[in-house]
């Protein structure tokens, strides 16, 4: 593990930057984020839903909300694909404002600090989901997060949102064809989408980078799950197992709730147009 890559947060360059980072994500998703109060303080993992591509449209919004209610100064950390790392100047911006590379073992290091972790299980899988399975939670699978949250005896904040899949068009992942070209095993990516999106128009591969369109993004924080069981369930896989789909499950039922309410581009554009 690169323990510097665990420092290079920096407290200072996220103030300077804050206010027009807000300014920006204001006007093009006009977020609205509920239940931060329920984010505990000290050690936590965030969880949540992926959607809209490798831009992330959800993730910048709840960076800037948790940044504008508890300041740069509180230790917050997300994890990113190794790839976004390999970009230059991307991977050192990303790394100031406390990204870090996936793993357990890092996020374990991280909470034994009381700092606070997002974490998206379904990565790639879940942010180039088809459109037509946008309100859903897709873990893919992955189980790593209750494992960590185990052996930390941190509780798991689950995070759901709308709005973001609707920035980018995927008409499919690709998982089929990323599996007989052994994406995984190369780059550790299990996609490879289809997608509409600005200025491209039809892209194949999950590295594009795109232009999201304005769309209505909601977010909500469900309130904390603490896992009554001692570090050495970690190593129970069918408890591990059963305790990632209660979390999903969890998730799905508040997303069923929260895609009920005004949210995407429809949304943003009536926001905009309105007298």
């Amino acid at each position: 593990m690169n323990s510097g890559a665990l420092d290079d947060r920096d407290p200072d360059f996220i103030r300077r930057h804050l206010r027009g980072f807000e300014r920006l994500i204001d006007a093009w998703f006009a977020p609205e984020v509920d239940g931060l109060e329920r984010v505990p303080d000290g050690r936590a993992l965030i969880v949540g839903t992926h959607n809209g591509g490798n831009m992330a449209p959800d993730m910048l919004c709840l960076m800037a909300a948790f940044w504008r209610r508890f300041g740069p100064e509180r230790p917050a950390y997300g994890l990113a694909h190794d790839q976004v790392f390999r970009v230059p100047m991307l991977g050192r911006l990303l790394s100031r404002l406390g990204a870090v590379p996936a793993g357990q073992e890092r996020a374990r290091a991280l909470l034994e600090r009381d700092a606070t972790v997002l974490v998206y299980p379904g990565g790639d899988v879940d942010a180039f989901k088809p459109f037509r399975e946008r309100h859903t939670v897709k873990f893919g699978g992955r189980t790593g997060f209750v494992r960590t949250a185990l052996a930390t005896g941190a509780p798991i904040v689950p995070v759901v949102s709308v709005g973001a899949h609707e920035t980018v068009r995927v008409l499919g992942d690709g998982r089929g064809l990323a599996r007989a070209l052994g994406l995984k095993r190369w780059t550790r990516i299990e996609v490879l989408p289809v997608m509409l999106c600005l200025p491209w128009g039809v892209f194949l591969g999950p590295l594009e980078g795109h232009l999201p369109m304005p769309s209505k993004i909601r977010l909500r924080v469900l309130p904390p799950m603490k896992l009554a069981h001692p570090p050495s369930a970690a190593g129970d896989d069918a408890l591990v197992r059963a305790l990632a789909e209660q979390v999903r499950s969890t998730m799905q039922a508040a997303l069923d709730e929260l895609a009920r309410e005004p949210h995407g581009v429809r949304a943003r554009l009536d926001e905009l147009l309105r007298p």
